[in-house]
């Protein structure tokens, strides 16, 4: 018999090549996998270290989920949540403990009803080389109330102090991951995290380092001091600079830029 042409003659079939569901392995096969499956299992754990590993330094954030946290001062809103406590060892006698949510949604906090007064709000705390902040459930009612204490005028309006204009290049973040929730990342998974996260409202951050290696995170407002908008989205974890204002809050640095000044470098 003459086959067409291009096709090729398999030979003679052995059984033995023949996958059967429900029949043993050959003895081939088993040797195979017994001896590749331990250099698989070390070749992929070995990777994963190496990648771990690349990764930026997490520094010594702190997100303390294993206990709820109460801390009491004054409510403020603008430029973003936050509560002021009275701190003498402070500049400016107050401590900014920054309020987030849960998750992405700390635009959805109904904060505007308890703004100004003295409350007590109950949460998740996560702090970082002395900054602090709160996590707080986005879908329980009791975790925050008023209370009666006596308010120091730090508390009310901290101390405004200009430090003067700046050129600064870094990167933008927000500051819950800096803070200590997530370990600092790398390329687009880092950006689209970092950008879900200022859109739902958590406060944006300027990480920025000096000539001899020192760093800083400024959080970032406008220039008259307003929430930074949305459209700093597109700049989010990438390389920019910005010439701005340097202005201590109480005991935060801000960062005071419009949009318009930051440009990729």
């Amino acid at each position: 018999m003459t086959l067409p042409k291009g096709v090729i003659d398999p030979g003679p079939k052995n059984p033995d090549e023949m996958f059967v569901g429900w029949a043993p392995a050959p003895k081939v096969d088993r040797r195979f996998l017994l001896g590749a499956l331990p250099l698989g299992l070390a070749g992929a754990g070995g990777g994963a270290w190496l990648i771990a590993n690349e990764l930026d330094n997490p520094g010594a954030g702190a997100w303390l989920t294993g206990a709820t946290h109460e801390v009491a001062g004054v409510l403020v809103t603008d430029p973003y949540p936050m509560l002021h406590l009275a701190d003498p060892s402070m500049p400016g006698g107050v401590r900014t403990v920054l309020i987030v949510a849960q998750g992405k949604c700390t635009s959805a906090l109904q904060l505007d009803d308890q703004r100004g007064s003295p409350v007590i709000a109950r949460g998740v705390l996560i702090q970082r080389k002395g900054r602090q902040m709160l996590e707080v459930p986005l879908f329980v009612d009791d975790w925050l109330s008023p209370i009666k204490m006596d308010m120091t005028a730090a508390q009310l309006s901290p101390p405004v102090k200009s430090l003067g204009a700046a050129q600064l290049s870094g990167a933008i973040m927000d500051t819950k991951c800096f803070f200590g929730v997530m370990r600092p990342g790398r390329g687009k998974t880092h950006k689209a995290c970092a950008s879900l996260c200022i859109r739902g409202g958590i406060p944006p951050s300027f990480w920025v380092r000096t000539k001899t290696g020192a760093e800083a995170v400024l959080l970032m407002t406008t220039a008259d001091g307003g929430p930074m908008p949305m459209d700093i989205l597109p700049l989010v974890a990438d390389p920019v600079e910005a010439a701005g204002e340097i202005v201590q809050v109480g005991d935060l640095l801000q960062f005071r830029a419009d949009v318009a000044a930051y440009r990729r470098v």
